[in-house]
């Protein structure tokens, strides 16, 4: 009876999690699809409100670093409650401020609030999952921030069109809110402070990371590649909205859904790794991912453009598990905790930097010179990865 019980705590756990990470990762992407509108509501150019993404994004990746050692000091419910508060007052707020300036900053708040719940769900269910589950626990965990990309642009680009984006971020702080009642019955209220280290020590180890030159450059490939994916994915918006395409917010958000291959991608190259080498999946995945940018790019018909999507969702994604994989085998077991935030930090401010960039590309050298630009880039990545798989001696 006991074992049943525990079991269905441990399924509540994981759903109440997977919910919340769904929600308040979704909360750092919601603008993304809906620059026209929202820089229409500030009479501002539409290339200026790709800012809005870049600092709230910028602020999401170095956010999740920080609260990373905090997770082993920190209770999870009181991190968890701490962030979906401050996230649903700041979407709250952003609908009912009239100064942009303002509202970047509160755009930014929200990047810095959401990250403290997959930080530290994250850490909770590694903690709290027997090692036979684990596997199975994280990939629902991935899965969800994946989601939750997919579900808060989509929908929300949807009920702007249909509303305003205004009453869609009221919505979607409506739907946060929702998922904070099941905190209580989905978190246990634990003690987190089992941890010899400090936290200064604890950051310190991890800076020292970075002086692993093979570490380094697996960071760097996964800041090319978010630079490029997120960068790319931002500019879409503004390519598919002009002409020929003209698309509506709707549209652009039910074309969005192709990405929600990227699940697929995690399980595919999961299972493949049991019969190839990482090395061969790495770079296989890299050259598709310049096929997918191709895709995107030079394609007139919508149909191409959906498949290019959905084929770069697949392989980006479908590259994670692959590159964490390499660095937990380059770091010591101590490390792994601290090399997997550096990874989604330079992930993260790879996107960021990537969408504000390319936006000053796209500014002078329209479409194509975006798409020159992708393209070198994904070239040049499967080159450092090549460098640095050699280094590694698999």
């Amino acid at each position: 009876m006991k074992s049943i019980q525990k079991h269905e705590q441990s399924t509540t756990s994981i759903l109440v999690s997977a919910v919340l990470i769904v929600l308040l990762v979704g909360s750092v992407y919601i603008s993304q699809l809906i620059f026209q509108e929202i820089s229409k509501s500030f009479n501002i150019d539409i290339l200026d409100a790709r800012s809005i993404f870049s600092l709230s994004c910028f602020f999401y990746a170095i956010s999740f670093f920080i609260y990373g050692p905090l997770s082993d000091k920190v209770s999870t419910r009181l991190l968890v409650v701490f962030g979906s508060i401050g996230t649903i007052i700041c979407l709250g707020l952003s609908g009912i401020i009239e100064s942009f300036s303002l509202y970047l900053i509160i755009m930014s708040l929200i990047g810095f609030f959401a990250a403290s719940v997959p930080a530290a769900l994250f850490a909770y269910t590694a903690k709290n999952t027997p090692n036979e589950k684990l596997p199975k626990a994280m990939g629902v965990m991935i899965s969800a921030s994946i989601v939750g990309i997919i579900f808060s642009r989509s929908v929300v680009a949807m009920m702007t069109d249909y509303w305003s984006w205004q009453i869609a971020f009221f919505i979607y702080a409506s739907l946060i809110v929702f998922a904070c009642l099941f905190i209580p019955m989905g978190i246990k209220n634990t003690n987190n402070n089992t941890s010899n280290m400090s936290i200064a020590s604890t950051y310190l180890t991890a800076a020292k990371l970075l002086l692993n030159q093979t570490v380094l450059i697996f960071l760097f490939v996964g800041f090319l590649l978010f630079f490029v994916y997120l960068g790319l994915s931002s500019l879409l918006t503004f390519y598919l909205k002009g002409s020929p395409f003209y698309l509506s917010s709707t549209v652009l958000g039910w074309l969005n859904f192709a990405g929600i291959s990227a699940v697929i991608g995690t399980i595919i190259t999961g299972k493949l790794s049991q019969f190839m080498t990482k090395d061969k999946l790495l770079i296989i995945c890299l050259v598709f991912v310049s096929i997918s940018v191709i895709t995107i790019g030079f394609s007139s018909n919508l149909f191409f453009i959906a498949l290019g999507i959905f084929c770069l969702f697949l392989f980006v994604f479908g590259l994670q598990p692959i590159v964490i994989s390499i660095l937990n085998q380059i770091v010591p077991i101590n490390s792994r905790g601290a090399i997997s935030s550096l990874y989604l930090l330079s992930c993260l401010a790879g996107g960021s930097i990537g969408t504000y960039l390319l936006g000053i590309v796209y500014e002078n050298f329209n479409w194509n010179g975006v798409m020159i630009t992708c393209i070198s880039l994904t070239i040049i990545n499967i080159a450092i990865a090549l460098f640095g798989l050699k280094l590694t001696k698999f």
